[in-house]
């Protein structure tokens, strides 16, 4: 699952900045790349979400309190 986040945050980054780059350069097919920016935005948006909650479920496990 790590990896598949990896790639969603690499490939979200390059949507929105294709998008970005093209919109503020006024070239072609910016109107058509504004969708894909903003599936890159949700792509960054769900890869970060899922890093923070992997990162609150192992806070959770060192913290757990040993069972008796």
């Amino acid at each position: 699952m790590k990896k598949i986040a990896w790639t969603a945050l690499v490939a979200g980054i390059l949507l929105a900045a294709a998008a970005y780059i093209t919109e503020i350069n006024d070239l072609p097919g910016a109107v058509e790349l504004r969708t894909f920016g903003f599936i890159g935005y949700i792509l960054i948006i769900s890869a970060v979400a899922w890093f923070l909650l992997r990162r609150l479920y192992e806070w959770d496990k060192k913290t757990e309190a040993p069972r008796a």
